[in-house]
């Protein structure tokens, strides 16, 4: 990357080009700077775009990335509306085609400032498709492959993009060699492959952070949502050109040629699983150790305690669990202090035939032991853990806002008033990881800054409930007086407490965070109904399938569908239903071709998963 020059979007910002630029940018037309069509570029790139802005969420493709010294392919959004370089925002997933194992994420904030981080992949992302993801929100942007999240950025450029942008994608050779390597004309055509991208919305305070809002298949280009590019820029080897998009057997195709054999010239597309399971993350709870792969895994394997070594303790049983990527290991007298080393080996896949995973170690993250105490925004006191800013990998802390300390601030109505010297102000969500159940949250307040009502005023929700709406600490107790508010009976089943707070007016604040177990009430996720059978049929099937299954007794249901990712994409359910028998219809008309997983739950009595097979 070269300072002065930026290659993403339709956008040039050499001091040179800057004025032609803003004169002749016009998108999606051919209609593009005379100076532009003047260079005479030596290569042929390709681009889509939405033809649509958006502003926050999720932004998600399923994409196998070119090979090659001197090219790369992307994902990303960009906002074109002009006044660049002041105005710029735009969010990268960048795939170099010279590295077999990485992949570079950028945020671009207002000044063309980068923020850029390369991470290491567990796979060849040139070999086999992986779907990578952007979150998009005022607090940070987050980047994932296959579900699991590798890297989050925050930080004060982070409220800086904030403009509407475009969903894009490209093809294309850099003028940078020190960057992406040199690019050898006679490894040309490359393609990358792209099979879908999606669009979350960003809603947050549900229970879904991110709600599907679009997905494009592309079994056709949908005008209406896409375009293609005609354009260039400085520090491009490449024009862009609309026979360099193809739509072809349900995939986009971008394509790197030269000018003379410009679209698609390749084999008929492969889309098969090459890469064996990974261990990606291990962590401990109270009574167990979660194990989450890279894929869902094969139950037979992944339910074999012997593929499972822990030195110093013994792995009792293991448990596949309704996702087919997460392992719960029952572990023989449990620390959950100690980071223990985890081996893991002999876990295989679905593929036919299917891959079995190398000798991995891992070490086993620890969670907070309950009860959990957090003095919110300040360090350890007593019984209280220090706080810290959530990152993906640890077991507990905040998003957005920031610490503020009030060292010599006495606090009126509590003996803990250390507690309310520190607090987080202006915070999004506090997250915290914990084994499915059920606990007794207690949230602490003191309105240190305002000294009358109406000024602070927000609204909590936990795990997608409103549970305090139009809080005002002032109204209920004046300054810098304490306020306590426990929420008895909040029920956990995905593992992570989930707090949001909403502002109204001001900003939210949070002075202590205390957790504690229900006793005497316990989670029954995963307690079998005897006797239950459920079936799917057709499997495979092309359009639509029905779930068949018996209520012995009045009960709810829920039918949820998983891709192979371990990502939610449907969900049908019922309330309370008599007993009878029961066919559900499956529309998946919307949804891409390949695997995915069924998952029948019945009351919080039965739960289990069938594998189905969609072929359009």
């Amino acid at each position: 990357m070269k300072a002065g020059f930026k290659r993403s979007g339709s956008v040039l910002v050499s001091g040179r080009n800057w004025f032609l630029l803003l004169s002749f940018w016009f998108l999606g037309s051919t209609m593009v700077s005379p100076a532009l069509l003047a260079q005479t570029k030596p290569y042929r790139g390709a681009e889509l775009r939405t033809n649509a802005t958006y502003r926050y969420g999720r932004f998600e493709v399923r994409l196998k990335s070119a090979s090659g010294s001197g090219l790369l392919s992307s994902f990303f959004t960009f906002y074109d509306g002009g006044g660049l370089p002041a105005n710029w925002n735009e969010i990268d997933i960048e795939i170099l085609g010279r590295y077999a194992d990485q992949v570079q994420y950028n945020v671009i904030s207002p000044g063309q400032i980068n923020h850029v981080q390369s991470k290491t992949l567990w796979f060849n992302p040139h070999q086999a498709f992986h779907t990578y993801t952007i979150d998009w929100t005022p607090d940070y942007v987050a980047w994932g492959v296959d579900g699991m999240e590798l890297y989050r950025q925050y930080g004060e450029h982070i409220a800086q993009i904030e403009r509407f942008q475009k969903i894009m994608m490209n093809i294309w050779p850099p003028a940078y060699p020190d960057w992406v390597g040199t690019l050898d004309p006679n490894i040309l055509p490359r393609f990358a492959f792209y099979d879908w991208v999606s669009y979350y919305r960003y809603t947050p305070g549900s229970r879904q952070r991110f709600t599907l809002e679009w997905r494009d298949d592309f079994d056709r280009w949908d005008t209406a949502r896409w375009a293609k590019a005609t354009h260039t820029w400085d520090g491009n080897n490449s024009n862009f050109i609309p026979e360099n998009a193809v739509f072809q057997d349900g995939y986009l195709i971008l394509c790197l040629t030269t000018p003379t054999h410009p679209g698609y010239s390749g084999a008929p597309i492969v889309d098969a699983d090459v890469d064996p399971p990974h261990a990606l993350r291990a962590r401990s709870f109270s009574t167990y150790i979660e194990v989450i792969f890279s894929e869902p895994v094969d139950s037979l394997s992944a339910s074999n305690p012997n593929n499972y070594l822990l030195p110093g303790a013994s792995v009792q049983s293991a448990v596949l669990q309704p996702d087919g990527r997460t392992v719960h290991l029952s572990v023989e007298n449990l620390d959950p202090n100690t980071n223990y080393n985890l081996i893991v080996s002999g876990i295989q896949d679905l593929a036919q035939p299917p891959h079995t995973s190398p000798l991995e170690h891992l070490v086993v993250q620890t969670t907070p032991t309950l009860p959990i105490h957090i003095n919110a925004g300040g360090g350890a006191w007593n019984d209280y853990r220090p706080d810290q800013r959530w990152y993906d990998s640890l077991a507990y802390g905040w998003i957005g806002g920031t610490a503020v300390n009030h060292p010599e601030l006495t606090v009126q109505g509590t003996t803990e008033s250390e507690l309310y010297r520190s607090e987080l102000r202006g915070l999004s969500f506090y997250q915290v990881r914990l084994p499915r159940g059920y606990y007794r949250i207690t949230l602490k307040f003191a309105e240190t800054e305002y000294d009358r009502a109406g000024l602070r005023v927000f609204d909590v929700y936990a795990e997608g409930r409103l549970l305090q709406e139009n809080l005002d600490i002032f109204a209920r107790v004046g300054a810098n007086h304490a306020l306590e508010i426990t929420l008895p009976d909040l029920l956990v089943e995905d593992g992570l407490l989930e707090l949001y707070f909403q502002p109204v007016s001001g900003e939210p604040l949070l002075s202590a965070l205390n957790i504690e177990a229900v006793p005497n009430k316990l989670f029954r996720g995963e307690n079998p109904l005897p006797g239950l059978r459920w079936q799917i049929f057709p499997n495979p099937f092309n359009g639509r399938a029905t779930v068949a299954f018996t209520l012995t007794e009045p009960s709810a249901y829920r039918i949820t569908l998983y891709d192979l990712t371990g990502r939610r994409v449907k969900t049908v359910s019922a309330l309370r239903q008599p007993a009878g028998d029961y066919r559900v219809p499956l529309n998946f008309e919307r949804l891409g071709s390949g695997v995915y997983f069924c998952e029948l739950q019945i009351d919080s009595r039965f739960r289990a998963v069938k594998k189905v097979v969609f072929v359009k």
